[in-house]
């Protein structure tokens, strides 16, 4: 695994070169000691399990989303759209999965957190279905989100290393949403930084989720006019509370 990732950086064979945690999370900005630990818990030989706590305006979703895009075997689901029985079925279906990245894991029913406590601890997946039960011994890395920890069980946090990252600054915020839009959708900078700015001080929103919901329906380059259209119409129908977040 630790060629074929290094080879998906395009690093194997350069040298004096950036250092391979800051290309793989490249469209994330700062966090250089976190990244490096990232990296290391990715290569580990045993598993190692990483949740990231803070408010929804931080970096956190976004290790995810970029682990996402790099991993073989990695599947991303997210704590309030996805049940535990349709994870725990997946994994049984895909036993090569080796990366599971959960997205607001605190949003998860506490039966749901108490299956991946039992992964966590023995290695092995368990499922009970009309008096059958299914066993499946797995390594698999455990790399989460949470706004909150209230919400999980003592157990399950200890499993966990827990970081806390702080909400953005707006220059960070147009900075990460600038590259991820040129990354993802190949929007043309001035573009990516309006939009970004528009999202952050007309929708009044600091979450990257919703710059790249705007963002994908943005073309390359558009005028200032159009933007302010794209803002205008999203906020003007968009739920802003009580609705399901959208996996990009």
């Amino acid at each position: 695994m630790f060629r074929t990732l290094f080879k998906r950086l395009g690093i194997e064979h350069e040298v004096d070169i950036q250092p391979p945690e800051e290309k793989f999370f490249s469209g994330i900005v700062g966090y250089s000691d976190l990244k490096k630990l990232f990296m290391r818990s990715i290569i580990s030989k045993e598993p190692s399990h990483i949740l990231l706590t803070g408010p929804p305006a931080s970096s956190k979703t976004i290790f995810l989303l970029q682990m996402m895009k790099g991993l073989d075997n990695s599947y991303f689901t997210d704590g309030i759209g996805t049940s535990g029985i349709g994870m725990v079925d997946y994994l049984f279906e895909h036993p090569s999965t080796k990366y599971l990245l959960i997205d607001e894991i605190d949003k998860m029913k506490k039966n749901d957190q108490v299956a991946l406590l039992n992964i966590m601890e023995t290695g092995i997946l368990s499922s009970t279905k009309v008096r059958k039960t299914r066993q499946l011994e797995m390594s698999l890395w455990i790399f989460a989100t949470s706004n909150s920890l209230d919400d999980l069980s003592k157990p399950l946090k200890s499993r966990f290393l827990i970081f806390y990252l702080p909400e953005y600054k707006y220059e960070e915020f147009v900075e990460i949403s600038t590259k991820l839009l040129k990354e993802k959708y190949k929007i043309e900078v001035r573009t990516a930084s309006k939009v970004a700015d528009k999202v952050w001080n007309e929708l009044n929103s600091k979450d990257i989720r919703d710059v790249l919901k705007v963002g994908k329906m943005a073309k390359h380059e558009e005028t200032d006019l159009d933007i302010d259209w794209l803002i205008h119409t999203y906020k003007k129908y968009a739920m802003r509370e009580g609705h399901e977040t959208e996996v990009i």
